[in-house]
């Protein structure tokens, strides 16, 4: 009995052991402190300290809901992001298609939707005329040829068409590249940001920012709670607000980032109906076969000579 005693406690915590492994979610506790970042170049905020006031709010909000310090910082490039070993993000939508491994918690509002649409923009002329000129675009690192020549062109124009691209690091500077500075003759942006300059086309809708998380060891229990402060966060300005999250568009986003080989396609003909009568031509035949209906005649052979 006494050796019993001690292996039935034992077990018991062994079993307590193996349901902390199984269930970390709901265990394991709350990080000392958040971080959470923002790099959203297609989104004007005017300035870059409007747009770290912006995620401080935000970063604020998050604190209140969960109880845990939170630190907000804006990143001018999305590589420096990806490295600084932030929990939370503000992403554009072209670099969450880009990796959409990461769990979404909730789709940027602006102007009362979730995506926006892009057009081409010039300072004027025609599409035939921007042939040999530059191209400003919002350059975030995350397959940018793949944004312009397939989501944005669809795969219809070549690489070389333009003699340039120049890329910007928001696209406040893209936009006045052309309309301001004239370093470029056309520009790729969201409809309104146009500054004065002539729509030539409409490219594409294209998803807001999401909010993702990126460090995937935060606590479920405490990532949940992040993604309720931030659907409930206002904020105001460049961003009006948060949804809750909807991976279609994003999922979307990546597919048309992808280029396109088009070829013709062949129409399956209708199927011809004909009589056998229509493509053989039928011999004149007797009326009855069983009969020749032909006299037999014998021809007398010439005399023999002798």
């Amino acid at each position: 009995m006494r050796k019993l005693s001690i292996i039935i406690p034992t077990l018991c915590v062994a079993a307590a052991a193996v349901a902390l492994v199984v269930r970390p979610g709901t265990s394991q506790p709350a990080p000392s402190k958040l971080v959470v970042g923002i790099y959203a170049p297609s989104v004007e905020f005017g300035t870059s300290q409007d747009r770290l006031s912006y995620v401080q709010g935000l970063a604020k909000a998050i604190e209140a809901q969960t109880g845990v310090k939170t630190e907000a910082k804006s990143f001018a490039s999305f590589g420096a992001l990806k490295s600084a070993g932030v929990d939370f993000a503000i992403v554009d939508a072209q670099c969450y298609a880009a990796n959409l491994g990461w769990n979404l918690l909730a789709n940027a509002q602006i102007g009362g939707s979730g995506a926006r649409g892009w057009a081409l923009f010039s300072g004027g002329g025609n599409m035939q005329a921007l042939a040999g000129k530059k191209l400003a675009y919002v350059q975030t690192g995350c397959n940018d040829n793949g944004f312009i020549d397939n989501a944005m062109l669809e795969s219809e124009v070549g690489a070389g068409f333009f003699s340039a691209r120049v890329g910007k690091p928001d696209l406040t500077a893209a936009v006045a590249e052309v309309a301001s500075y004239k370093g470029a003759q056309a520009v790729f942006a969201p409809v309104g940001a146009q500054k004065g300059l002539t729509k030539l086309f409409d490219t594409a809708s294209v998803p807001n920012p999401a909010f993702v998380q990126i460090n995937s060891k935060v606590p479920a229990a405490t990532t949940d709670k992040v993604g309720a402060a931030v659907t409930r966060f206002g904020g105001g300005g460049a961003i009006s607000g948060w949804s809750a999250p909807s991976k279609g568009a994003y999922q979307g986003l990546a597919g048309r980032m992808g280029k396109v080989v088009k070829s013709g396609i062949f129409a399956t003909p209708d199927p011809v109906r004909f009589e056998v009568k229509d493509v053989l031509i039928e011999p004149a035949t007797m009326s009855e076969t069983a009969t020749t209906g032909v006299r037999q005649h014998f021809e007398q052979p010439p005399a023999r000579m002798d």
